[in-house]
């Protein structure tokens, strides 16, 4: 009988002592939530995003002229040269291009020559002065065979005439240009000046865009006698 009494004694005071202890636990829980929010998103490690550096070949040139698959070796030498070029544009909001280009002559010399060569272009829209077109450009190379240096400038500007010519759009170009020497100190200079008209033959929903291009020009240079040039164009191109 003793033994019996022991054992619900014992029971009632677990009881007795786990319920005040539920409260603080339920109480500290509530204290929690009242303070801070927890989500499950915190609770995940979130890893940092991996860097999407991708490169691109969209500002490289390259070029190549006698080259071609023969049965030959590569280093016999023959009637014609060899020539791989290529240049770039290292800044996307600069139009400025840097490049190298290597000869091979085809003589049993077998003579390989390198040109290092740049480039820059500016044009500009004057739509506040009736559609005007300013551009400028330089291109410039140093060749190590023959030590020579080469620059040139030149520079666009064309004027919108208002022609009634139905469906031709009609410009007067002007063109001065100069090319220095400083190998041998030689400068030379021409102004060319054209009118020239463009027709579009074709529709844009057409696939190939179609047009003609006629212009008319004379050149005045100061070390030659004036020259008067006309041309005549059709090109046929995808209709992007």
């Amino acid at each position: 009988m003793l033994y019996p009494c022991r054992k619900i004694a014992a029971l009632l005071s677990c009881i007795l002592f786990s319920a005040p202890a539920a409260q603080a636990f339920d109480g500290s829980v509530e204290g929690i939530s009242e303070t801070q929010s927890w989500r499950i998103e915190d609770a995940i490690v979130r890893r940092p995003e991996a860097s999407t550096r991708s490169s691109s070949l969209e500002r490289v040139q390259t070029w190549a002229s006698g080259v071609s698959a023969t049965s030959r070796a590569a280093f016999t030498p023959s009637d014609t040269g060899k020539t791989f070029g290529a240049k770039m544009q290292p800044f996307q909001d600069w139009n400025i291009m840097i490049g190298t280009e290597m000869t091979r002559s085809g003589n049993e010399s077998g003579f390989l020559g390198s040109k290092a060569m740049w480039e820059s272009f500016w044009s500009q829209d004057v739509r506040e002065m009736g559609g005007l077109k300013i551009g400028l450009s330089t291109v410039g190379s140093v060749d190590n065979a023959q030590t020579d240096y080469l620059q040139s400038f030149s520079g666009r500007l064309n004027v919108p005439l208002d022609v009634p010519l139905t469906a031709w759009n009609v410009e007067f170009r002007v063109s001065p240009s100069m090319n220095v020497d400083v190998s041998n100190g030689a400068l030379h200079s021409n102004l060319l000046s054209e009118i020239m008209g463009e027709k579009v033959l074709s529709s844009r929903t057409d696939a190939f865009r179609s047009t003609i291009n006629v212009s008319v020009g004379y050149s005045l240079a100061p070390e030659a006698r004036p020259a008067a040039s006309a041309r005549l164009e059709f090109r046929l191109s995808p209709n992007l």
